[in-house]
């Protein structure tokens, strides 16, 4: 099993079978909720213009910038927002747009298919990687403003904990890395994150206290290549 890890979205990135993207606060988490209570499927922009011109009836605008919700959007990049108003979203079309997880979801979808995770559905999309025997597998954390970010390298610690018991296995650097992150208290890296604490500056404490329950959520976003239409658990 090839097991590669990228902090960044802007590093250059290999070509694997599959990508797994993680942008714990928030994209990814927030992917996660909205098909959890029945969206539709998600759709990712990288800017605000593009998704009020794809806006389409049945159709949620959701997003931020720089942690702050887009002006005209429906609603923010918050799973506890979308958990609130689950009834809202059912059978609805997402567009997200986030300040950095967009960047490293179309990238990665670019290139293969693509699995958004988080901790939030960390077991959900470990079991399906290891039922699916994928052996090559990218994983790219989105970072915060260019910066690498604690909480996403920890995520992924977690899932490199796990895959990398399946089979013999070829780590790059940051895997090593990665891996030896697994196993710090969650409740560390919520304290320590620089972005964690942006969050509870500005009152999105909710967000915090969900994005770090673990495998709360039984989905796995997925795209097939270049579709950017991320749905659970299609057949690929």
């Amino acid at each position: 099993m090839r097991l590669y890890t990228y902090f960044l979205p802007e590093i250059s990135v290999e070509t694997h079978k599959y990508y797994v993207v993680i942008d714990t606060l928030r994209a990814t988490s927030t992917i996660a909720t909205a098909l959890s209570v029945g969206a539709e499927y998600i759709s990712v922009v990288d800017n605000p213009d593009e998704a009020f011109k794809i806006k389409e009836d049945n159709t949620l605008l959701v997003g931020e910038r720089n942690a702050m919700k887009i002006s005209g959007f429906d609603y923010s990049n918050s799973p506890s927002e979308i958990l609130k108003n689950a009834a809202h979203f059912k059978d609805k079309k997402i567009v997200l747009c986030t300040t950095n997880g967009s960047k490293a979801l179309l990238l990665a979808n670019s290139k293969g298919i693509t699995i958004a995770t988080s901790l939030l559905n960390l077991k959900a999309t470990l079991q399906y990687l290891i039922a699916k025997k994928i052996d090559d597998i990218g994983i790219i954390c989105s970072g915060t403003d260019g910066r690498v970010s604690l909480e996403d390298v920890f995520t992924a610690g977690r899932i490199l904990s796990v895959l990398s018991k399946q089979d013999i296995t070829y780590f790059n650097d940051e895997s090593y890395i990665a891996l030896n992150m697994a196993n710090i208290p969650h409740t560390r890296i919520m304290q320590y994150s620089t972005h964690s604490q942006k969050l509870k500056k500005i009152g999105l404490d909710k967000d915090l206290t969900m994005c770090f329950n673990e495998s709360l959520l039984n989905v796995v976003p997925i795209s097939k290549m270049g579709k950017n239409c991320f749905k659970s658990k299609i057949d690929i």
